[in-house]
């Protein structure tokens, strides 16, 4: 077997832009010139994509997977996360123009990168804490748990119950019949229109499918559920995006959204990893995410940091078996203490594990440790709002997962050069 001829890609010329070269007009210190080296240094063979355009054939040239990563990265940081405007930015902007090298990138190309690339972009997140932990920039000593509900790309309006979402995917079905019989002449007027014509009815039926198998899904649980007023047949999801869940906002609102997890490091405010679940939620949470740091770097931090919502019993007895210090009040602590109770002494069932947590959380050592949770744990979510993300832009849990990795990727950046932590060579080493 003959080997494959190389991928032939884009020029990117800063050199030779007339009046004056781009690399020239840009200051030496600008931040975006660090993101470049730091992009530069990551391994994105996995973000390929099959091609014809290889060296000896005809074909136009792909864009280098480095481009794109950057042009988002720093698209981000700077709080830009629309792929049409991104798209505009290199046209207008001196840093963006800069990275292009002149030749700004189309819109479609950049939404297409942004979003078909989950597993390869969570794997390099994993290595990219995992690097920061080998330079010691991160420690594990102690880390925050906090979540935040982040709307969904849906409207209430397409949220219905099971004899409409039928209704509508029965259309859904009758369209794509059409459109595929009428491929031939349908290709004659316009064979791209035609193509994305079709992909949009077959994308369309594929959500209504998922719409009905999730409501199906609700509908068991309220049968299984024992409360009276909760009713199997009014059990409702989006045809939009079927995997969102209506959801309590803390302005007492209610919308669809998804529950974004993430784990921080206590000591610099940087995210260790991050989980988007569709419960309401945050109970539960604890045991999983802690497994999940330690499938993604080998090791469990020694102290967390988390409200009382989180865990239950169970969750605080394994952890503190496995050497973990659990910082969080008990839960019904002000109540307890409102009725002359003290919360913190042992209770008749509590195992030896849950009488030395609920011990510590009397000391005023651990209040004052704990602290520091709200500032590092909301500071990274408040972080992330400030920089626009304020709802996601993709639909499924899957892409919802792909967005919140770039969020903190690009969290993890924006923190590493406020701190100069740059300079110190972090974007050289191998695997950040």
């Amino acid at each position: 077997m003959t080997e494959r001829p190389a991928v032939r890609y884009r020029l990117i010329d800063r050199q030779h832009c007339s009046p004056t070269s781009l690399d020239e007009q840009l200051p030496l210190d600008h931040p975006v010139r660090l993101i470049w080296d730091f992009v530069c240094q990551l391994d994105l063979g996995d973000f390929l994509r099959p091609c014809r355009a290889v060296q000896g054939h005809p074909g136009a040239p792909l864009w280098p997977p480095q481009l794109l990563f950057a042009l988002w990265l720093y698209g981000f940081v700077d709080g830009t996360l629309s792929a049409r405007r991104l798209a505009r930015l290199c046209r207008r902007d001196l840093p963006f123009q800069w990275l292009c090298g002149g030749d700004p990138v189309n819109y479609h190309t950049l939404a297409d990168f942004y979003s078909q690339n989950q597993g390869p972009l969570r794997q390099l997140f994993v290595e990219h804490v995992a690097a920061l932990l080998e330079q010691g920039l991160i420690g594990l000593q102690t880390v925050t748990l906090d979540g935040r509900k982040v709307p969904a790309n849906a409207s209430k309006d397409h949220l219905h119950r099971e004899p409409t979402l039928q209704a509508h995917l029965d259309q859904a079905r009758a369209h794509l019949a059409e459109l595929e019989a009428a491929r031939e002449q349908e290709m004659r007027r316009g064979a791209a229109r035609a193509a994305a014509r079709r992909r949009g009815a077959r994308e369309r039926v594929q959500r209504l499918e998922r719409a009905l198998a999730v409501v199906r899904e609700r509908q068991q649980q309220r049968r299984q559920s024992t409360r009276r007023d909760v009713l199997p047949e009014d059990a409702r999801a989006s045809e939009t995006d079927p995997d969102a869940a209506k959801m309590k906002f803390p302005n007492g609102g209610y919308g669809l959204a998804y529950n974004v997890e993430t784990v921080s490091d206590e000591a610099t405010g940087l995210i260790v990893t991050v989980a988007v679940t569709n419960q309401g939620s945050d109970n539960g949470q604890l045991a999983p995410l802690l497994e999940q740091v330690r499938q993604e770097q080998g090791v469990l931090p020694e102290r967390v940091l988390l409200d009382s919502g989180f865990a239950d019993a169970a969750d605080v007895e394994k952890l503190e078996k496995e050497g973990v210090e659990v910082l969080m009040p008990p839960k019904n602590e002000r109540k307890e203490q409102a009725a002359g109770k003290d919360p913190y002494a042992a209770k008749r069932r509590d195992s030896a594990e849950l009488a030395t947590w609920r011990a510590r959380m009397g000391t005023a050592e651990a209040r004052t440790h704990y602290r520091r949770r709200a500032p590092v744990a909301e500071g990274v979510h408040a972080q992330q709002s400030n920089r626009g993300w304020r709802r996601f832009r993709l639909r499924g849990q899957g892409k919802a997962q792909c967005e919140t990795c770039w969020q903190a990727l690009a969290h993890n950046v924006a923190k590493l050069l406020r701190r100069g932590e740059f300079l110190r060579g972090t974007v050289r080493a191998e695997g950040v």
